[in-house]
């Protein structure tokens, strides 16, 4: 694989895993009583919360796998494991991946819910930074970490912006719209887990290849 083709299906997993477009209509259930300024301004500190929590995971992240000593194989299987259940709640259009009900319900109390539970875990959860463990553990260079830095602050501010302008997207959308994006991503999201669980169990268990 190239490094274009890698950067390009690194951005393709981690859009899938945090599904800005899908998560728009989270975001605007949270802050429907919100005054738009305000709105927005809890969009923003969501996308610095996502931006600085892949930021750690992805220059932090390698040394504590070495200090627990998890290989990159082995996380490409627990990873994969992980992304496909996401991918597959996804592509029910099921909630479960998102969020439990006591953390609903302990959202709906806080002041803001730009951290807790939008950043993590709804957006930057354990599947998105299994992902970008898995890239910075393959691609150890310091030139790759940056690029994968900058895809992770870029997704995030995507983020900021969507979330920014959630009420009028989710409101053009409607759920079933978002429902379908969500599905989509799902799709692909499962299909990338394939692709994490097979090369990890390869390098495991060389006679399955």
């Amino acid at each position: 694989m190239s490094p274009e083709e890698a950067i390009a299906a690194f951005t393709a997993a981690l859009f899938s895993m945090m599904n800005p477009i899908g998560n728009v209509g989270i975001f605007a259930g949270m802050t429907k009583d919100t005054p738009i300024d305000e709105a927005k301004q809890t969009a923003w500190m969501c996308a610095l919360a996502i931006a600085i929590t892949l930021l750690i995971v992805a220059w932090c992240g390698p040394y504590l796998m070495l200090f627990l000593g998890v290989t990159v194989d082995t996380l490409r299987v627990a990873g994969g494991i992980v992304v496909l259940i996401i991918g597959l709640h996804m592509l029910f259009n099921k909630s479960e991946h998102k969020q439990t009900t006591e953390e609903t319900k302990d959202a709906t109390e806080r002041q803001s819910i730009a951290v807790v539970p939008m950043a993590i875990p709804i957006v930057a959860g354990p599947g998105t930074m299994a992902t970008v463990l898995i890239a910075v553990q393959h691609y150890e260079t310091l030139f790759s970490k940056v690029i994968i830095s900058a895809v992770s602050v870029s997704l995030a501010a995507l983020c900021g912006l969507l979330f920014s302008f959630a009420g009028p997207i989710a409101h053009r959308l409607g759920e079933s719209g978002m429902g379908v994006v969500t599905r989509v991503m799902g799709l692909v999201l499962a299909a990338i887990a394939m692709g994490m669980l097979t090369e990890g169990l390869k390098a495991l268990l060389p006679g399955l290849a």
